[in-house]
């Protein structure tokens, strides 16, 4: 898919996603708190998907994903560092399915032993195996399982695209709303909606400046990989963009913004003290974006979605130190 024929998902395409996902992972909370405005100076609207089985939005776009799937395949491969890893385990058991998960050598031990415990086979790539979705692929062709690949299914943003339904149904005035890039499903889910139900909303994209291969490739209309990453948000360390994911991503977002790790540390400190909420490094990289960028936020009604909280006791002990 190119950049210039790229289109935003159709309101059918997320509708018919929201109908297929568990129920147990839709209308999560829309949260705001006097104090975290106060902070942030601008209002601020939490859309808080950690509360839900697998603790984070990736539920959503991966039963989304299994529940199209026809006809049903005996086995699926991915690459994950948690999170997809953790939804698509679920989602896979509940309908017979065999899965395995290629992790990175970094992944972090918490998210690895979920992922297990869901059902899924796990295994670690060394870097003399090639890279993940590599020998991903090759798996996939060796035991006649499907590759199912984060970003690289219009369903599985689909399925993401459901909470810009739900964000639009609570019937609160948005000028911005703030999303984390990975893959880029989330992204160009809620942008999609957006596009097509709230037009004069912003969409901002957010990015780790450890892990900038989407800002790079969003600025240059082209998937640009990067030799590694560098930062605490798991959930965002892509160094190879899926190139349909980055066409995807210019026709639903508006602009990206950069966080650094510090910022992100910050905005989950400020989210525990203010309202309660424990996220890992990614579900609190939205909230980095508007603390880092007070100015261009102030005084305007934002949301953000806080992804997910897996997190491992090292970065626990760091968020409840500040």
């Amino acid at each position: 898919m190119d950049a210039q024929a790229a289109l935003p998902l159709t309101t059918q395409q997320i509708l018919a996603a929201r109908a297929a996902i568990d129920p147990v992972f839709l209308d999560s909370p829309v949260m705001s708190h006097g104090a975290l405005d106060e902070a942030l100076g601008c209002a601020c609207l939490l859309k808080v998907e950690t509360l839900n089985p697998i603790r984070s939005f990736k539920g959503r776009g991966t039963e989304a994903v299994m529940a199209a799937l026809d006809p049903r395949p005996a086995a699926v491969v991915a690459t994950s560092s948690g999170n997809f890893g953790q939804g698509l385990a679920r989602a896979a058991a509940r309908r017979g399915i065999a899965v395995t998960i290629l992790a990175p050598a970094w992944a972090n031990p918490l998210k690895l032993e979920a992922m297990r415990r869901l059902g899924a086979t796990v295994r670690q790539a060394g870097p003399e195996e090639g890279a993940g979705k590599d020998l991903a692929r090759r798996i996939a062709a060796e035991t006649g399982a499907l590759f199912v690949e984060d970003g690289g299914h219009p369903v599985i943003s689909a399925g993401a695209g459901v909470i810009g339904q739900e964000l639009t149904a609570a019937g609160h005035p948005i000028d911005d709303v703030i999303v984390q890039i990975g893959d880029g499903a989330l992204a160009t889910g809620i942008g999609s909606w957006f596009k097509a139900h709230m037009p004069a909303v912003r969409i901002v994209g957010v990015v780790a400046r450890g892990a900038p291969a989407m800002a790079q490739s969003f600025a240059a209309g082209r998937a640009i990989d990067t030799p590694d990453t560098d930062t605490i948000a798991d959930g965002m360390a892509i160094a190879r963009p899926v190139p349909s994911a980055v066409a995807q991503l210019r026709a639903c977002v508006d602009e990206i913004l950069l966080v650094d790790d510090g910022a992100i540390l910050d905005s989950g400190r400020l989210l525990l003290r203010s309202a309660g909420v424990m996220a890992e490094p990614s579900g609190a990289a939205g909230l980095a974006a508007v603390l880092t960028n007070r100015d261009r936020f102030a005084g305007r009604r934002v949301a953000t979605v806080i992804t997910g909280s897996n997190f491992d006791t090292a970065f626990q002990a760091r968020l409840l130190a500040g």
